[in-house]
């Protein structure tokens, strides 16, 4: 299925309001506020930043020969993701992160396990909850 730049932006929020806060309370049971907060912001960031790189993907995947992205793509795409976001924070800061206490290993356990988990969502579950939304371009409404 080819996603619609919408439909895109549809699934990457849900993904973050689902999947993403899970983990995030997770780590709030797990250990402190304030790393739950620093997620929590970052996970946001996660969005925000997704959300423009979805187009620049949208753009992309023009020029392949299906007009899909496939799975493959789909982890180059979350690998150069997490690093693109360590970076800005650790080289130019964020507002909400501070740069010095920016755990990059705790960073990375919660960004993969997002990224499995956001895939096995959409890969499985979205399409028993929503079926019809494959012919639409993975959008909802």
């Amino acid at each position: 299925m080819t996603f619609t730049l919408f439909g895109r932006w549809q699934i990457r929020v849900l993904l973050l309001a689902t999947v993403g806060l899970l983990l995030t309370i997770l780590m709030l049971i797990k250990s402190s506020p304030s790393i739950a907060g620093q997620t929590l912001i970052t996970l946001i960031y996660l969005g925000i930043f997704g959300i423009i790189w979805d187009v620049v993907y949208h753009q992309l995947q023009r020029f392949r020969w299906d007009g899909d992205w496939n799975g493959l793509l789909q982890f180059g795409a979350a690998v150069w993701e997490g690093l693109f976001l360590i970076t800005i924070i650790k080289v130019i800061g964020l507002p909400g992160i501070d740069r010095s206490s920016f755990n990059i290993s705790g960073f990375i356990g919660f960004y993969t396990s997002f990224s499995l988990l956001s895939s096995i969502v959409t890969h499985s579950l979205l399409r028993i909850l929503s079926p019809y939304s494959r012919f639409n371009g993975g959008q909802w409404f």
